[in-house]
């Protein structure tokens, strides 16, 4: 295991910091490579981090953004990712950035998969993964239980990007999301964790208990994986 903690007392010291980080990791690799790419999580927590990323002084016209996963309704539905990262960090001088969505035409997200994986694949690997974490551990839409996540959590899997249907996800049932293998390649790998309830799940997957998602993020050595807590 190949981990970097980081604990703040309260949820604003956190997003600072992750944003600190996020500055720090994203500077870096420009220095080394004349495009890089990062893959950002959706949901309510990583909003305020986003809102505060859009003001750093980055060469953004040589970013390109991506997501973690997606849930599969329009993107003008705020409960979609599309529209938080739209709204959240894509102005002010992060305005610059290039934008690679999820979300297809097609009717399933399974459907879809292989065209949003030709949209990214020119950018891969990603250069920073910032995941969130659920309740039952799970990270990006790799949902235990739900039909695709076999393949999609398959570390041996060659796909870059998975449809899933996890029946009672919040949002929608029907998701799409980078798969396991594709989140392993990411040079930085960033876990956003909020709360108690989700510190004791992430314990145990440290611990190697349990059947949860996170627990094969945290198993691998290839690259750190840095997380960031708070209460």
């Amino acid at each position: 295991m190949n981990l970097s903690e980081h604990t703040f007392h309260d949820r604003t010291r956190l997003m600072t910091g992750l944003c600190g980080a996020m500055t720090e990791w994203m500077q870096d690799a420009l220095s080394k490579r004349r495009k890089i790419s990062i893959a950002l999580s959706g949901g309510t927590s990583p909003g305020p981090m986003y809102q505060d990323l859009s003001h750093q002084p980055l060469d953004w016209e040589k970013v390109t953004v991506t997501l973690t996963d997606e849930r599969w309704v329009s993107p003008e539905d705020p409960s979609s990712n599309e529209y938080l990262i739209r709204r959240r960090l894509l102005h002010r001088r992060a305005e610059a950035a290039t934008f690679i969505p999820f979300k297809t035409n097609h009717a399933t997200p399974a459907a879809g998969a292989a065209t949003t994986e030709r949209r990214l694949k020119p950018h891969l690997p990603l250069d920073i993964c910032l995941l969130g974490m659920g309740t039952d551990g799970h990270i990006a839409s790799l949902v235990p239980g739900a039909a695709g996540y076999d393949v999609a959590a398959d570390p041996n899997n060659s796909k870059m990007i998975a449809g899933l249907h996890a029946e009672h996800a919040a949002g929608s049932p029907d998701r799409m999301s980078l798969t396991l293998t594709a989140i392993l390649k990411a040079r930085v790998i960033a876990l956003l964790i909020m709360g108690d309830r989700k510190r004791r799940v992430f314990e145990e997957a440290r611990n190697q208990q349990g059947h949860s998602p996170v627990r094969h993020l945290l198993a691998q050595n290839r690259h750190p994986v840095h997380t960031f807590w708070a209460p």
